[in-house]
């Protein structure tokens, strides 16, 4: 619940918040006002990540962006200092792939979906079309940001974990739809996003009862898929260079939105945990040239130097494989979960001694406090600090096209910052503040 503001609140000129954070609650503090005056973070220990950690160092902010980092810098005279002396200053943490945000998708059939093209259905009559189905998560033209319901307390429980920044996508379905990048703050959807579109999400879980309804169908539905959007835009392209007395081809929007992919202008991220599915998820993407992201990987570890000599990124999910609730016989367990449930932590470890680009995300964990956890137990399983600490914040940077804005504490970025007692990983740290760019 937000707290009311004093005069003297009211009176500064940051358009960015400041959330202090407890280790049993937290209540965030509004720190707003028009007149662009600075704060002023002194005497913290800055993990800048990018560069060296500074002792004692000052940070600056002022609009929302980082004015100055440093150890011995002049703070301006319209500052409002604040003593950071015992804490450390990190930047905004980043979830490489959620659903946060979004509602629940609406059961409906549209018009020119997919899930009356396929197999074949687009692609001037080449095959029968579907068995009847929902469009429902067969629509790539689906975008985020048409879904995001975000209000003052939406991210409360993130902010208070040090997340600052997500890439949320579409819930469910085989086309998913369009993802975006988003800032954690308060305002309404149209301030956060940072960035969209910026994938086509895929998943392959397919729908009960109806088409595609296997692992095998998903595929042959999403290659199908390709092979109409590809078609599709032959036909357009046909037309447009001699319109002439030709039949002009109908408008689809599912085919329009699949084109800026097959044109490697926009990547896909597979939703996939085995190796099985990363495997076919690479061969469809280079059988259609496309560029992809890999999100889940909880197999990675079994194929790590496969997937760096396919140059292939990882959205890695901390979302480890847990017990059972209520296991009465624990023997009736197989080995095969045993082990992959004692090896999931260690796939991070595989992929950076692999050289794999990686990122790490909350994949299905539902409470944002086990995601820094969960970062720990990777480290206690291989990973080193430095790698999991870059993992949650200028690799996933990089990988979204932010790392000019984010993911570093440097001059001109956007002032998401994460002010904790101690040490990231350290399971006696507490997040005390959070700053996030309004």
């Amino acid at each position: 619940m937000r707290q009311n503001k004093s005069q003297s609140v009211l009176a500064l000129g940051l358009a960015i918040l400041l959330f202090s954070v407890s280790s049993m609650s937290w209540l965030p503090i509004a720190v707003r006002a028009d007149g662009g005056e600075a704060i002023a973070l002194r005497g913290a220990t800055v993990v800048t990540v990018t560069g060296a950690t500074i002792q004692k160092g000052t940070v600056i902010v002022r609009n929302g962006l980082i004015e100055a980092v440093g150890a011995e810098i002049t703070i301006p005279a319209d500052a409002r200092v604040i003593d950071a002396t015992g804490l450390v200053i990190y930047p905004g943490l980043f979830d490489s792939y959620t659903n946060l945000g979004v509602q629940a998708p609406a059961t409906a059939n549209g018009p020119g979906g997919l899930a009356s093209l396929s197999p074949g259905g687009q692609g001037g009559g080449r095959g029968q079309a579907a068995p009847a189905a929902t469009s429902s998560g067969l629509l790539p033209e689906i975008s985020v940001v048409d879904q995001l319901q975000i209000g003052p307390t939406t991210f409360e429980s993130q902010r208070a974990a040090g997340i600052t920044t997500v890439l949320t996508g579409p819930r469910g379905g085989v086309f998913q739809g369009r993802s975006a990048v988003i800032n954690l703050g308060d305002e309404s959807a149209d301030k956060l996003i940072l960035k969209t579109p910026f994938s086509l999400n895929i998943g392959f879980g397919g729908a009960r009862g109806s088409y595609p309804g296997s692992l095998m169908g998903v595929f042959a539905f999403l290659r199908q898929s390709l092979l109409d959007a590809r078609h599709y835009q032959e036909e357009w392209s046909r037309y447009r260079v001699s319109p002439r007395g030709a039949t002009r081809p109908e408008l689809n929007r599912s085919m329009e939105a699949l084109q800026p992919v097959i044109n490697g202008e926009m990547p896909v991220i597979f939703n996939v945990a085995t190796v099985r599915e990363m495997k076919r998820a690479i061969a469809l993407a280079e059988e259609f040239n496309l560029k992809y992201l890999l999100s889940g990987g909880l197999q990675s570890y079994q194929i790590a130097d496969y997937l760096k000599s396919k140059k292939a990124t990882v959205l890695l999910s901390l979302s480890f494989p847990q017990k059972p609730a209520g296991l009465e016989d624990p023997e009736s367990e197989s080995l095969r979960t045993l082990r992959e449930r004692a090896e999931a932590p260690t796939a991070a470890a595989a992929l950076s001694k692999a050289g794999v680009t990686f990122a790490f995300t909350s994949g299905g964990l539902t409470r944002p406090t086990d995601f820094i956890i969960n970062a720990q137990r990777a480290i206690q399983a291989g990973l080193s600090k430095e790698e999991a600490l870059r993992a949650l914040t200028i690799y996933p940077a990089r990988i979204l096209g932010l790392n000019e804005q984010l993911g570093s504490i440097e001059k001109g970025k956007i002032a998401n910052l994460v002010l904790t007692t101690g040490d990231l990983f350290d399971r006696n740290t507490l997040v005390k503040h959070v700053f996030i760019d309004g």
